[in-house]
């Protein structure tokens, strides 16, 4: 691999002067800096500027290398100082691909992908909303969250729904806020369809990044994505240890 592109955020000042002396010491080492023709991309930031990345790369199946700087940093493989060893490597082919799901939306003609997750919520202040998992379960909450094995790290996890290991292929739904005592996440393995049946000023969130305003005479169908976020490992990773050092996990 010798094409690299470097995707960070660029109203960061101090990231944005980071990825100029990166982008310049890859040169050096012989690597061509440009992300059209990419081989793999370098992320420098937090999970935020990762989420984003794969989105821009997952059709075209280019793998990610997360450096951080930034925030809690659970997606990352590296620290900025580890990155000049670790191109070397990447180089030589020492490394391995970890390939995760995504989650794809479909309202109408529209589409939104993710790899965390898909949240439906109200964009300002107004009534709770009703749901109709249509062939499943209704649904009166703040919102309600879809989210990937990745993405159950985030905002599922903050919102009590269950962990899954990376490498599942199934979809979490977790309630927000919901307004009964029996709701429960659920764990699906199929496309899920649904519909308000209350809600105003309601819109559906993908990664918190992308946004579609969502109608009452809307049918929303979330499912597994066929694209895919590649990233690449140069550590031996293990979940578990991972989720404990990051959020804590069980007795300390």
């Amino acid at each position: 691999m010798k094409n690299v592109g470097i995707i960070f955020k660029k109203e960061d000042r101090l990231i944005a002067g980071t990825a100029a002396k990166v982008a310049q010491e890859l040169k050096q080492l012989g690597f061509r800096v440009g992300l059209a023709k990419a081989d793999f991309v370098i992320t420098l930031g937090g999970d935020g500027t990762i989420l984003r990345a794969a989105r821009l790369v997952a059709d075209r199946g280019i793998p990610i290398l997360g450096v951080h700087m930034g925030g809690v940093g659970f997606l990352t493989e590296i620290e900025l100082a580890e990155l000049n060893e670790a191109v070397k490597l990447i180089r030589k082919n020492q490394y391995s691909l970890d390939e995760r799901m995504m989650l794809e939306a479909s309202v109408g003609n529209k589409k939104l992908i993710a790899l965390n997750d898909l949240v439906i919520a109200k964009s300002g202040i107004s009534r709770v909303i009703k749901f109709d998992l249509i062939g499943i379960a209704n649904y009166t909450a703040d919102g309600l969250i879809f989210s990937s094995p990745t993405g159950s790290t985030a905002y599922n996890l903050a919102a009590g729904g269950p962990l899954l290991t990376p490498e599942a292929s199934s979809i979490i739904i977790s309630a927000i806020c919901p307004h009964g005592i029996n709701n429960r996440s659920l764990i699906v393995n199929g496309p899920v369809n649904f519909r308000l049946r209350r809600g105003e000023e309601v819109i559906l969130t993908g990664d918190g990044q992308q946004m579609l305003p969502i109608k009452l005479t809307d049918i929303i169908k979330v499912e597994k994505s066929k694209l895919t976020t590649r990233f690449i490992r140069l550590k031996e990773r293990h979940f578990f240890e991972r989720v404990k050092a990051k959020f804590g996990l069980g007795e300390p």
